[in-house]
């Protein structure tokens, strides 16, 4: 790891961009690539993207490991009809913040989307396909028995996780965000109920926690 000229922060070895500031490690006389979600005040998915495939390039050179997740909202339908605006935006906030503290301090998390059913995106360094699934089932167990204190009704809910890692025999770039939300949309198509993980291997992808 080095250290950020702007911020002082922690950047990957070998990254263009620092992933907490967004500044430029070869520019500084550029300015940050990044620009947070104003409804969660996390990354949003501009910068995810950019990051997230810095971080393949890098992950792909030095042969390490490299997973992203795309997590989504349960029963998303029922909540935008019960939520208003206001409510609804400090709910996707909240969610936002139990998804950070259920990942480590090397992981990213970024808002995606709020086109139905609302999106997050998670970029974990150095974490292989199994370790994803550790990830994202402890992330599922985190927010199933969170007590969600602005959705009104809605106190607890669940999410469902779509898992997508390098594969290092692939030297074309890689875009794990999307090929995540394929892996979910799999999963989703094929019938499955809520809060589950999705991987790439979908014949034996799914994996269930009970509600707690």
């Amino acid at each position: 790891m080095s250290v950020c000229w702007s911020c002082e922060g922690q950047v990957p070895d070998g990254a263009q961009f620092c992933p907490n500031c967004g500044h430029s490690q070869r520019e500084r006389n550029s300015s940050p690539i990044f620009v947070v979600d104003t409804t969660t005040e996390l990354f949003n998915a501009v910068f995810a993207k950019a990051m997230l495939g810095q971080e393949v390039n890098r992950a792909v050179r030095y042969k390490r490991p490299l997973s992203a997740l795309v997590v989504e909202v349960d029963h998303a339908e029922h909540i935008h009809r019960d939520l208003g605006t206001s409510q609804l935006n400090n709910l996707l906030k909240e969610i936002g913040q139990a998804l950070v503290a259920a990942v480590r301090d090397t992981d990213t998390v970024a808002f995606l989307d709020s086109d139905g059913p609302p999106h997050y995106a998670i970029v974990l360094p150095e974490t292989d396909a199994a370790g994803a699934v550790l990830a994202a089932d402890k992330l599922r167990r985190s927010v199933a028995s969170h007590d969600f204190q602005t959705g009104g009704n809605w106190q607890r809910l669940t999410v469902s996780v779509g898992i997508a890692s390098v594969a290092h025999e692939r030297m074309n770039q890689q875009d794990l965000i999307t090929e995540a939300y394929a892996t979910l949309n799999q999963g989703r198509m094929s019938g499955q109920g809520p809060n589950r993980t999705f991987t790439e291997a979908l014949s034996a992808s799914s994996t269930h926690l009970p509600l707690v």
